[in-house]
């Protein structure tokens, strides 16, 4: 009886460990750079497979106003023969889902790597800090028919303060657009020179148009 039980121990312990490295054989992982509010910043999705791979679906969640723009397959994880249909779709509440599946009897061989980069955009609003970009729903399928549930996975992204943007007509820095500014457009205009932030009509030159602008600025404050 205790040697029973003792086999029925090891065998649980050994099914335990099997399907923690089944958990871990198979993934979809994400990573990234430091984003910067006010820019659009770059994700990379990282897929772990022990065997061959025919397509994967997941679900991305990214923090709460970073907006999603765009995704991308990284070629250089697929056959050539490999044909990927490929989509990302933006469900509206800080999550997108993606699928990718490819040609008849081609599969990716069993390895790691990048699949996808996704382009997203972090707000000027933005509040800086750390935060969680998690990928949960992941569903990798062999290519031989069988289906692998990977383990939900989270990253940990440190969103910075980028630069603030300037005010548009403030030519000296001050924060403000006043007389000064438009003294310095009558000044540049006098020089001759060009001044792309004085160049407010965006014609390539600097002239009483730009001042004028200036004026309208001021007058709508």
């Amino acid at each position: 009886m205790k040697k029973r039980f003792l086999l029925s121990l090891v065998s649980f312990f050994a099914m335990t460990a099997m399907w923690a490295s089944l958990t871990e054989a198979y993934k979809i992982t994400v990573t990234g750079a430091n984003g910067k509010t006010g820019t659009t910043a770059e994700l990379t999705l990282n897929m772990d497979n022990r065997n061959a791979i025919a397509g994967w679906d997941c679900t991305l969640v990214l923090p709460a106003g970073v907006v999603f723009k765009s995704a991308t397959l990284v070629n250089a994880r697929y056959p050539e023969a490999y044909e990927a249909n490929f989509a990302a779709t933006d469900n509206g509440d800080g999550t997108v889902t993606f699928s990718c599946e490819g040609a008849e009897g081609v599969a990716m061989t069993g390895t790691a790597g990048a699949v996808a980069t996704v382009v997203v955009e972090i707000p000027t609003d933005f509040t800086p800090g750390e935060y969680t970009v998690n990928v949960k729903n992941t569903k990798l399928y062999g290519a031989n028919g069988s289906e692998y549930a990977g383990k939900a996975t989270e990253f940990a992204w440190t969103i910075e303060r980028g630069e603030e943007p300037g005010v548009i007509g403030d030519l000296n820095g001050d924060g403000a657009v006043n007389i000064a500014d438009a003294v310095t457009v009558l000044d540049i205009m006098a020089a001759g020179e060009y001044v792309e932030a004085a160049d407010l009509t965006g014609d390539q030159q600097v002239n009483i148009a730009d001042f004028v602008s200036i004026l309208d600025i001021m007058a709508a404050q």
